[in-house]
């Protein structure tokens, strides 16, 4: 366990997901109440120790047929095969994705390079579709973002800067639709109210009463948007 002391009024208590759980606690609380706190969290501790350690084991990032990627809530199966094609080629076909190499290509060997084609491959869909997504709302509730950016953040889904920017996670793209829809709502209530107000999230409960839903899925598996 580790324990960080803040400028705060209450304690919260998370896990990583490596598995470390972590206490933040005001200065003033004296460690014997910090330790009362925690046994008497020991059961959802336990619990959620149990959720993050599954989906440690569950990891595997070799990229192989008959592979699983997550994608928009449906699950595509990866087909790989060799053709005569002079570098790696990737295409969805319903609930395919085919992965067509060169024949001179170690699957084996060059596992990384392979990997990074499939998240380049991500990559692009993610632009496509949550800026798509982004359009629907801001048209819909006259909230328009002065630019959309999808790129790699390692801690969060998105963002919105005080000039009107929305930066947004292209690992999203890897869950359900209306969950993508809730991080798109999220931040472009921001646009409006940049805090977590009362004001903010009763703007995000108009748009999307059961956001709270949306919100909790993310929080639980979250984690888990990988290629497994």
């Amino acid at each position: 366990m580790r324990l960080l002391k803040k400028r705060k009024k209450t304690i919260t208590l998370r896990i990583t997901k490596k598995g470390e759980v972590v206490v933040t606690a005001p200065f003033y609380v004296d460690d014997g109440y910090i330790e009362d706190f925690v046994k008497s969290k020991a059961k959802w501790i336990v619990e959620k120790l149990k959720h993050v350690n599954d989906l440690l084991n569950a990891r595997d990032d070799n990229i192989n047929t008959g592979k699983e990627l997550d994608f928009i809530g449906q699950k595509l199966i990866l087909k790989i095969f060799e053709d005569n094609v002079d570098k790696i080629k990737i295409f969805k076909q319903d609930k395919l994705l085919y992965i067509i190499m060169p024949k001179n290509f170690n699957i084996e060997k060059d596992q990384e390079v392979l990997r990074q084609k499939v998240n380049n491959w991500l990559k692009e869909q993610a632009k496509v579709v949550l800026k798509q997504r982004v359009e629907v709302y801001s048209q819909r509730y006259n909230l328009f973002p002065n630019k959309v950016v999808v790129k790699e953040q390692k801690t969060i889904w998105g963002s919105c800067s005080s000039k009107g920017n929305i930066n947004l996670n292209w690992r999203l793209i890897m869950v359900p639709l209306d969950v993508i829809d809730y991080v798109v709502v999220h931040e472009l209530c921001h646009l409006k109210h940049p805090n977590h107000s009362s004001r903010f999230w009763s703007l995000v409960k108009e748009i999307m009463p059961d956001f709270e839903e949306k919100r909790r899925w993310l929080k639980e598996n979250g984690g888990r948007v990988i290629i497994k």
